[in-house]
């Protein structure tokens, strides 16, 4: 079976190039030219030089790939223009999803996002058909293009798989980063009182995942939620990252209120005008109080995470160390 991965050099490509290696027959890994592939290397994937956004190079890297894995991907994380981020998170997928029903693919499986459901979302059993609410332009980039997606689903038979990942740990996940240094500095403070849940994953059980929405059978068109073992509040995952990293005892909490009036304003701004106040991402992670519920993903696709939270913390601030970073 021939297999592309799109966004193959990002933080999820990666190791999901490395968790196909061994089953799967030959792995193409789309990189932008001049792109470092260097970690791709040693695990034999041919690297073809291409970009989303030029659906030639496109068509080219999908030529008989029988499936394809879309992961490429701007985030607000990496600091790109609002328009360079809607350019590859929605024509990008509509490039892909052109170029999957030109070459016959069987599966495109997409990488989509928890950040869809919004972070307003007061909610601890989030499913599959809990309405969207997408409240940043990363989360408004990833439902419109699983928008897309479903409508050539519809009217083209096109075979896709939506994936909705929660946040990602594990070696390698920078966008954890300033958080454990932050902590390990001892200059971390909680908003309230910390009690509010979040559900993040480790990076080895989202991409069991991914490959699962590849090789189970009759599943196109459906939608699944990849996240962790459990929800975990968000001072115990506080104080599990600050005891990997050795951190001094933190500063006392900050009080919630103002912050919430805050994140009410940027809620609104963006409902108006489409942009968000500065730092509004962070203090929705710290305030948000929320859970997925798995219960489709276990049953339609044998998805059961192994990794628990403090395990997925000790591996990532292991690899953090490791490469000098904290």
């Amino acid at each position: 079976m021939n297999v592309l991965v799109t966004g193959a050099t990002g933080f999820i490509g990666r190791h999901l190039i490395e968790r196909l290696t061994p089953e799967k027959g030959r792995l193409r890994a789309l990189a932008l030219p001049g792109e470092d592939t260097s970690a791709l290397d040693h695990l034999g994937a041919e690297i073809v030089r291409g970009d989303v956004l030029d659906y030639q190079s496109l068509q080219r890297a999908a030529s008989n790939c029988q499936l394809i894995f879309h992961l490429a991907a701007r985030t607000e994380a990496s600091g790109p223009s609002r328009k360079a981020l809607e350019e590859v998170n929605i024509q990008g997928t509509a490039n892909v999803a052109r170029a999957a029903l030109f070459v016959g693919a069987g599966r495109l499986v997409f990488c989509s996002s928890g950040a869809l459901y919004g972070r307003a979302i007061k909610n601890r059993s989030i499913t599959e058909d809990t309405i969207p609410i997408p409240d940043s332009p990363y989360g408004q980039s990833k439902f419109s293009a699983e928008r897309i997606l479903s409508s050539h689903h519809q009217r083209d038979g096109l075979p896709v798989v939506l994936a909705r990942t929660s946040a990602v740990l594990g070696p390698g996940a920078m966008s954890w980063l300033n958080l454990f240094k932050t902590i390990a500095a001892g200059r971390f403070r909680l908003i309230g009182d910390g009690h509010n849940y979040h559900h993040a994953a480790d990076i080895a059980d989202i991409v069991e995942g991914l490959a699962l929405c590849g090789s189970v059978t009759d599943i196109e068109g459906q939608t699944y939620i990849l996240a962790g073992a459990e929800s975990v509040r968000l001072r115990d995952l506080v104080q599990t990252i600050a005891e990997e990293v050795g951190a001094p005892r933190l500063p006392t909490n900050l009080p919630a209120g103002p912050f919430r009036l805050y994140e009410m304003a940027s809620r609104h701004l963006f409902s108006w005008t489409g942009y968000r106040l500065p730092r509004a991402d962070r203090i929705d992670l710290y305030l948000g109080d929320r859970a997925f519920d798995l219960s489709r993903s276990g049953r339609e696709l044998g998805y059961i995470p192994k990794v628990s939270t403090k395990e997925a913390v000790h591996r990532t601030a292991a690899w953090f160390r490791e490469h000098g970073y904290i």
